[in-house]
């Protein structure tokens, strides 16, 4: 009895050991689902879509896992208004690569209706373990979007 209860004691380690380091891990907070406004915000929340955007709603899908499947998608591009899509809904997917407190993005196709625009990349997200947001500044400006978890 005494060694089947310390092998339940190793099993239990072993199948707790991933579930905490994930917990304690850059991929824990990542994952789930998120909601932004396609406007300029600051770091602190404030929203201008004076600077740039057009106040549409974006979700955003990130999966679990090393290399998370991530889906993205904003109410309403310009792009594909512009281009002749009957579809204004922008949809991304691709993958996630964890580099250090960051998880950096690269979608294999994206696009809108009839209107494909391929793959892109260099998306990196911030995660604020704190306030449960991802914060996405492209350029460093103290300028991007600010991401809500919806669940």
């Amino acid at each position: 009895m005494r060694s089947l209860s310390t092998l339940v004691a190793v099993v239990a380690l072993f199948v707790a050991a991933p579930a905490a380091q994930a917990a304690d891990g850059a991929p824990s907070g990542f994952a789930g689902n998120w909601v932004s406004i396609d406007c300029a915000t600051s770091e602190t929340g404030q929203v201008d879509c004076d600077q740039w955007g057009d106040g549409s709603a974006m979700t955003m899908h990130i999966g679990q896992g090393d290399t998370p499947r991530v889906i993205f998608q904003d109410t309403y591009a310009r792009y594909c208004a512009n281009n002749g899509s009957a579809s204004t809904r922008w949809v991304a997917a691709g993958n996630g690569e964890y580099d250090d407190i960051f998880l950096w993005l690269t979608f294999s196709k994206s696009g809108c209706g009839n209107v494909a625009a391929g793959g892109y990349g260099g998306v990196q997200l911030y995660h604020d373990a704190g306030g449960d947001t991802i914060w996405d500044d492209a350029d460093g400006d103290g300028w991007g979007y600010l991401w809500y978890r919806m669940d």
